[in-house]
């Protein structure tokens, strides 16, 4: 489960999410958002603070990472090694 999937904002300025979204004309929070939807058992719960927000949101799912891009962020975030619990935000 990916609650909070960009930690409240800290990992927009990650560099690997900066750069693939300026590969994909995104934001760096849409594309983590698309690389956690595309988790196959993997469930994203972002927050959403406005109508706007609920459609930057809503339009990580239109984004298409590229296969190398898929990988370069496998990279930065590796799954746990074990089962954690969820962070108290």
């Amino acid at each position: 489960m990916a609650y909070s999937p960009v930690e409240q904002g800290r990992l927009s300025t990650h560099p690997a999410l900066d750069k693939i979204a300026a590969e994909v004309g995104a934001t760096p929070v849409q594309v983590a958002l698309s690389w956690t939807l595309r988790r196959d058992g993997l469930i994203a719960i972002p927050k959403a603070s406005s109508v706007a927000h609920v459609r930057e949101n809503r339009a990580a799912a239109d984004i298409v990472l590229s296969d190398a891009q898929l990988a370069t962020l496998d990279a930065a975030f590796p799954r746990p090694s074990n089962r954690r619990p969820l962070e108290m935000l």
